[in-house]
């Protein structure tokens, strides 16, 4: 009995002694560990958990080529240190600076422009796979950058997401195969719905994400690769970014967005609706080629009688709904 009282106090000191021990460290700030390096060329400054050391090292010596290439592509002078913040979780950078709100469940990535500060988080994400911190640090980064290149001024969200998408090499063989399916079924959005927000509904904003990138590469690829940079120069000057675009392409936007749909949806073909899981009749793959075909049509005949027309009417963000410029969201 008494042996087995003993062996009983001993695991009984053993417990209460690990609690004793662990409460200190559980007390520690959710930033107790972190620490802070900047580049040599002194363009990014990241703060990062010790243990994370390996991995953001390789953002040490690529965020550099990155953050210059931004600077030539917008034609950014003297572009200031962005501070990169790679966390096992986002919530600790608002804890950190005490701040009321918190980050959207589904965010693997945040942009604070006007503080030149991004988030990345390094783990799994809320899709249950992990982030790619590479690609999640470059679409971040490209967000401060067009705001960083436009002043007080802001663009349109199609264009600043399709940037981002675009210079974070973040294109796949599903989105294209979705952006060809919704060109060959009409499911396209009109870029002038997708000048302040994005739609909520997981497939609509698949396809918005989609087709910004792609017509942000069509604009790139057919006017040149100074483009953006001109454009956010006339933006930064205070001019409305579909006045600058028209005056850089030499085409009303309608006109633009008319040709880039009808070279899109000419390329599509029109069996990959036939892909779609959901179609399991013929009847109605049918159907689906003749709207696509009738589509095509219309499209081509209110090409042609396009004339000069005014730029959308005047806009301006809802900060209510879109607090935050640089949410990272990839629709799976």
């Amino acid at each position: 009995m008494n042996r087995l009282f003993r062996t009983f106090a001993s695991l009984a000191f053993c417990l209460i002694l690990s609690f004793g021990l662990a409460t200190p460290l559980q007390a520690q700030p959710a930033g107790a560990e972190i620490i802070s390096v900047t580049t040599p060329d002194e363009a990014l400054r990241f703060h990062y958990p010790r243990r994370f050391a390996p991995a953001v090292e390789i953002l040490e010596r690529q965020g550099p080529q990155l953050f210059h290439k931004l600077e030539q592509t917008l034609g950014i002078e003297n572009f200031p240190t962005v501070d990169v913040w790679v966390l096992p979780d986002l919530n600790i950078f608002y804890e950190l600076h005490e701040l009321q709100s918190r980050p959207p469940a589904w965010a693997v990535g945040l942009s604070f422009s006007k503080k030149r500060t991004i988030l990345v988080l390094h783990g799994i994400g809320p899709n249950r796979e992990p982030v790619d911190i590479h690609r999640t640090f470059a679409h971040e980064l490209a967000h401060v950058a067009i705001d960083e290149a436009t002043g007080e001024h802001r663009v349109p969200r199609w264009f600043n997401e399709g940037f981002a998408i675009m210079h974070a090499d973040e294109w796949s063989a599903e989105r294209s195969e979705m952006l060809a399916r919704a060109a060959a079924t009409g499911m396209l959005i009109p870029f002038e719905s997708l000048t302040d927000t994005f739609p909520g509904h997981h497939n609509t904003v698949s396809v918005a994400y989609a087709q910004s990138f792609h017509f942000v590469r069509h604009l790139q690829s057919r006017y040149g690769d100074q483009t953006f940079a001109r454009l956010t120069a006339r933006v930064r000057a205070g001019e409305d970014f579909y006045v600058a675009l028209e005056a850089l392409t030499g085409e009303p936007f309608s006109v633009v967005q008319a040709e880039w749909r009808e070279a899109l949806e000419q390329g599509s073909s029109f069996w990959s609706i036939f892909r779609d899981e959901n179609v399991f009749f013929f009847g109605a793959s049918l159907l689906f080629l003749v709207a696509w075909a009738v589509r095509r049509k219309q499209k081509r005949k209110q090409l042609q009688a396009m004339s000069n027309e005014d730029p959308p009417e005047g806009w301006d963000y809802d900060d209510s709904r879109y607090p935050l410029p640089g949410d990272t969201y990839r629709p799976q």
